[in-house]
């Protein structure tokens, strides 16, 4: 066939749109394209792939209920198998009872979910569903379990449920992609909930640029991709799965017709409330009648609970010094090889209501550090009263291992276990530099410091002053024995990442 130049100006405009869509193709990461070859990407596959790890936290649930079943009949002689036989019948029971929780809803809906939160929920659930089991099994031929055995299956089910549920979940986030965002609102806005997003990786959140009104200047770190009347648009052309408004100029009418747009698009919406800089986690919604209002709640933490706390810092931090005493040894055997004595550090902190103590590290920097400090940086002149040195000079070779691990950080077990300090709580600081806080940054010496906190967990060093100040103030005003164990459980995650870790 004879091709004339219109044919062959098509064919041309062919392999360059052919060969644009390859580039494009190639610059989005691995996961992204096959999630769009399988139709899990954008808002439907986002609620296909919700519908599937939905389908698997139960399945993970059952099978940690089955598990927990085949233990208790194997290790008790009043239970056998017709019990198991109708156990097992009765089982999905328990999972309508973790359902009626919301346990298998949280994922979707949330911007920030973890199996960490889950823990009240799952404890509350396994009371209640050993409780509908065991009735259950009252009214078969075979009756209800033994005490002893109702107790272990509970126990049992518990725990497996919460094993099974974070392996799957970090399964499940290594084989699917994140979801894919945009920011609504000005430019310092943006910036922060990027920000945020970065220091909680549990969002599974991959912000891809902000909208904003055409009058807004283009200074935020996200690429900005139009105006908020775009949203649609835009939505479609990323593969957007999730909004997040942070508009603070928004009326009422103009949000109503965002929240409409995002539920025809099949978007999930999160709103930053114009004051959130107020909404701690100790205000709690409720409503008279059709009327939203918010209840703050102000009081110091119970002795009961302060009680606990200290009995956990003493037990956990002495069997601690035990357990880790072959390492304590080692590592002083390596700072003393490497800069020789000392090979501890003391200095001056500030403990609870600004009372100074002498904390103890493995040390990290040349014997003379803090005499060195004033060629690095002048206290006088800092924008904010906290301060960190990347590639710090003074550092030695072991102290950089040290550091990066927080082995260096052990030796403030003792002063936990001497009620100095607390195992979770805001970092200690230099009494030089508390001396600089104003009366609102006082407020994070309300407690005793904390050998881990919530700036270790989200951020470490990496984080501004007022970032810190604003988890920390998160974490006095729901202060729990339960947050307390949940920033421990997440300490291990930090250190290996080792992000801000210097």
């Amino acid at each position: 066939m004879t091709r004339t130049p219109d044919t062959e100006k098509i064919a041309a405009e062919r392999r360059a749109a052919e060969a644009e869509r390859r580039e494009l193709e190639r610059r989005v990461p691995m996961p992204y394209r096959a999630a769009d070859r399988l139709g899990l990407g954008g808002p439907e596959g986002s609620r296909r792939r919700g519908a599937m790890l939905r389908r698997l936290l139960a399945l993970g649930d059952w099978a940690a209920l089955l598990v927990a079943l085949c233990a208790v009949t194997a290790a008790t002689s009043s239970t056998d198998v017709a019990d198991l036989f109708w156990a097992v019948l009765f089982s999905p029971s328990w999972i309508l009872v973790v359902k009626l929780h919301g346990l298998y809803d949280h994922d979707h809906r949330r911007i920030r979910h973890s199996t960490l939160d889950e823990v009240p929920s799952l404890v509350s659930a396994s009371v209640l569903g050993t409780l509908v089991l065991d009735g259950l099994m009252a009214i078969s031929p075979v009756g209800p379990l033994s005490p002893k055995s109702a107790i272990a299956l509970g126990i049992g089910t518990l725990i497996g449920s919460f094993v099974a549920r974070g392996v799957l979940r970090w399964v499940w986030h290594r084989a699917t992609p994140m979801a894919i965002g945009i920011v609504v609102g000005p430019p310092a806005t943006v910036d922060t909930v990027a920000r945020r997003v970065v220091t909680h990786p549990e969002t599974r959140l991959r912000l891809v640029g902000y909208l904003s009104p055409s009058t807004e200047e283009d200074s935020a770190e996200l690429p900005r991709l139009g105006r908020i009347i775009d949203i649609a648009a835009v939505a479609r052309s990323e593969g957007v799965e999730r909004v997040v408004v942070t508009e603070q100029q928004m009326s009422e009418q103009a949000a109503e017709r965002l929240i409409e747009q995002c539920k025809e698009a099949g978007l999930a919406l999160t709103f930053l409330p114009q004051h959130y800089g107020l909404l701690g986690p100790g205000i709690e919604l409720n409503r008279l009648a059709e009327l939203p209002v918010l209840d703050f709640r102000f009081s110091d933490p119970p002795r009961s609970t302060q009680a606990m706390k200290r009995a956990m810092d003493v037990t956990v931090s002495g069997l601690l010094l035990v357990a880790l005493s072959p390492l304590l040894a080692l590592t002083a055997l390596a700072i003393l090889i490497d800069s020789g004595l000392p090979v501890f550090f003391r200095q001056q902190r500030a403990g609870k209501d600004g009372v100074p103590f002498t904390v103890m590290k493995f040390r990290t920097m040349v014997a003379d550090a803090e005499d060195r400090l004033s060629e690095l940086i002048d206290l006088s002149k800092l924008d904010q009263p906290a301060f960190k040195i990347p590639d710090d000079p003074r550092v030695t070779r072991v102290g950089k291992f040290l550091r990066r691990t927080s082995i260096d950080e052990l030796p403030q077990l003792i002063n936990v276990l001497r009620g100095q300090m607390s195992l979770v709580g805001p970092r200690p600081e230099e009494v030089a530099v508390v001396a600089l806080y104003d009366e609102r940054q006082r407020g994070r010496l309300a407690i005793k410091p904390g050998l881990t906190g919530p700036m270790q967990v989200y951020g470490r060093s990496d984080l501004t002053f007022e970032e810190r100040l604003a988890m920390e103030r998160d974490y006095l005003d729901n202060l729990s024995l339960l947050t307390d164990l949940q920033i421990l459980m997440r300490t291990p995650r930090a250190i290996v990442r080792g992000e801000g870790a210097y």
